[in-house]
């Protein structure tokens, strides 16, 4: 169930440029590239002709040719040249897609174009605001987008998967209270008097027990806000707080393929060296959530192989919110498809 109607994270702006990007979203591909005024163009990538993946082909001017029998196609998706004969069917073109360029991204929208808006696209701000220093980046999963916003939404996991990083025993121990509305999902967990994680360690040198808070929502397609602050327990010294967002943009590529474009900007030590060492202790910890994903996927598709269903999953008290996601996305496909959304 992939909603449409909906801006979605198609690529960071440096990885769009002159040379044409494929890249799969909603199990469709897609071709990127940039005109030479800069602006970003999204299409469909396969030539009607014989299906050619025109990124395949090269850039002349703001046209892109086709690499097997030299069609172009302009910006509107329209063939306006064919080699060896004057006329163009006017059926020969491919479908174009909206782009915006916003919060550090590039964002695509999938569903009827008169329906985009670019102010619907989610409020991720933090990304772009100068008093946050942002670092980022992104991973192609080999999972569902489903097991992904799981994983977001239920950060026990925390303790048993990172704990080298983000997690300890407090992260699990610590129950949650989850809260949702037509709009969105939020799991919200408050640790106290607990021993800082080892990357905050690292980060703000904590010597003894902290408060830690994490508030996590989730709006539809698939955006997750999580909002981390901590402190020493019992301080109120604003140059001891370690505050940061971190902001998942989900996308997904196929049915069984993900890319997770994802930042961590933070409001303390705007100095390089802690930007990188932030940059390397995210890349570590969502690195090891891939590994479990992937792993997940693989096991997922062996059980469905080998009895003919998906897998029958016991949930605990922690899915919460992930349950509450794939419902409203499920409502919200609904609408959809009966044209109401």
């Amino acid at each position: 169930m992939f909603l449409r109607n909906y801006w979605y994270i198609a690529a960071m702006p440096h990885e769009i440029g002159r040379t044409p990007l494929q890249r799969h979203i909603l199990n469709e591909a897609i071709v990127f590239f940039r005109k030479e005024d800069g602006t970003p163009v999204a299409m469909a990538d396969a030539c009607p002709h014989r299906s050619m993946p025109l990124s395949q082909g090269k850039l002349i001017g703001d046209t892109l040719q086709c690499a097997y029998h030299g069609l172009e196609f302009d910006t509107q998706g329209r063939c306006i040249k064919i080699s060896g004969q004057a006329n163009v069917p006017p059926r020969c073109r491919v479908r174009t897609y909206p782009l915006a360029e916003k919060w550090r991204w590039i964002w695509l929208w999938m569903g009827d174009p008169e329906a985009a808006d670019p102010a619907e696209i989610p409020d991720f701000h933090w990304n772009d605001d100068p008093e946050w220093t942002p670092t980022g980046g992104h991973f192609y999963i080999e999972c569902n987008y489903n097991l992904l916003v799981d994983n977001l939404l239920d950060l026990s996991h925390e303790t048993f998967v990172h704990p080298t990083t983000i997690g300890n025993a407090a992260v699990a121990e610590t129950p949650v209270r989850t809260e949702s509305d037509e709009a969105e999902v939020r799991v919200l967990r408050q640790i106290n008097g607990q021993p800082a994680p080892p990357l905050y360690v690292k980060l703000k040198d904590f010597t003894g027990d902290i408060d830690r808070t994490q508030n996590i929502t989730w709006t539809p397609p698939t955006n997750i806000v999580i909002e981390s602050r901590s402190m020493p327990s019992g301080s109120n010294d604003p140059d001891m707080v370690l505050e940061y967002r971190v902001l998942n943009g989900i996308t997904p590529a196929t049915d069984r393929t993900t890319h997770h474009f994802w930042a961590t900007p933070r409001n303390f030590a705007p100095e390089e060296a802690v930007t990188e060492a932030f940059h390397e202790g995210s890349v570590r910890a969502f690195s090891e959530d891939v590994a479990v994903l992937e792993h997940q996927q693989a096991m997922i598709e062996q059980q469905a192989a080998s009895t003919g269903a998906p897998p029958r999953w016991i949930d605990i008290n922690a899915d919460r919110g992930g349950l509450l996601a794939r419902s409203a996305v499920k409502r919200l496909f609904e609408l959809e498809q009966a044209g109401q959304a």
